[in-house]
């Protein structure tokens, strides 16, 4: 098979029909098949597929094995020389799959490619970044990139520094839409099914550079990234975010560099929670709906941060 076209999807059935059918378009009579990997829809996702989409192969994975895990069970099932991973608030223009099919074949050396992408209301975002340091997590932890968005080094690590509007080498494009060369996706062994939302595609471009792949960006081909549409709730979201930050850096900065994340993530946590009820008042019961899940989000994260230890002696008791 040339192409395996992979799409995750959980609880977006609306926005998952429309990427499938920009994901049709784009394939341009390549050889090639579209696969849907449902994570546990409630919604009647699978259903509406079939309903338009009779040619796309489903596949539904209840237990929900999260992004990554969804597309590496579509290769194995389905492999080909080339793999373009896709989530399912994506919709590729008619003719972007071409140029990224162009680079890879054009550039042995490189095993990912990336698209630039554009929000709905056609606004360009963030389409490949450096890989995180201690500094940019602190920087993003206590919110000095929110204060300061136009910093040089908010700037840098989203490559704001460089001309995007030719092919560039990056540390990693974001994991929304991805051209992946197979082979070497199976000899670095795929994603890492420890990230379960985030990270998972950071850490995979980490890896296939270490391997001797490059990565890149190519500004020709285009999508729109519609951006977080999972039902997923943010407090859910934010848990996941920073537990797998920690591990990204536990994996390849050492634990020594984990620790000290995990400290920051505790403070900053800490401090979070002084500071909602102050931001959302508990005056009225709306407030309180909104309070109460950020404050259990919070405890959430600290419960799975904090070492077993000090968890087992808050439990124990004197003999």
């Amino acid at each position: 098979m040339e192409l395996t076209v992979g799409v995750v999807s959980y609880n977006t059935r609306d926005l998952t029909c429309r990427c499938l059918g920009s994901a049709l378009k784009t394939m341009h009579q390549r050889p090639g098949l579209v696969v849907l990997a449902d994570n546990g829809s409630t919604d009647g996702t699978l259903e509406a597929v079939a309903a338009a989409f009779p040619d796309v192969v489903r596949l539904s994975f209840p237990e929900n094995p999260g992004y990554g895990g969804a597309l590496n069970r579509i290769l194995a099932r389905h492999p080909a020389r080339f793999f373009l991973a896709m989530n399912a608030d994506v919709l590729m223009a008619e003719d972007g799959m071409i140029p990224l099919l162009a680079h890879l074949e054009n550039h042995p050396e490189c095993a990912l490619v990336g698209p630039r992408l554009a929000g709905k209301d056609g606004q360009p975002q963030e389409s490949c970044k450096r890989f995180p340091t201690l500094g940019f997590a602190f920087a993003e932890l206590f919110a000095l990139n929110a204060m300061l968005p136009e910093s040089w080094w908010l700037r840098r690590f989203y490559y704001g520094d460089q001309d995007l509007t030719r092919p560039l080498g990056v540390d990693t494009v974001s994991g929304a839409v991805m051209l992946i060369r197979e082979e070497a996706f199976r000899r670095i062994g795929g994603f890492d099914e420890g990230f379960r939302m985030y990270f998972e595609e950071t850490d995979l471009c980490r890896r296939l550079q270490d391997a001797g792949y490059r990565v890149a960006l190519c500004p020709q081909a285009t999508a729109v990234h519609w951006h977080g549409a999972s039902t997923i709730q943010t407090a859910v979201r934010q848990v996941e975010y920073y537990l797998s930050y920690v591990r990204f850096f536990r994996k390849h900065h050492g634990p020594g560099a984990a620790r000290i994340l995990k400290a920051a993530v505790l403070v900053s946590t800490g401090l979070r929670m002084l500071a909602l009820p102050m931001k959302y008042p508990p005056v009225s019961r709306r407030r309180l709906d909104v309070l109460l899940p950020k404050l259990a989000a919070c405890r959430r994260l600290l419960g799975a941060l904090c070492p077993p230890a000090i968890r087992r002696a808050s439990t124990e008791t004197r003999p």
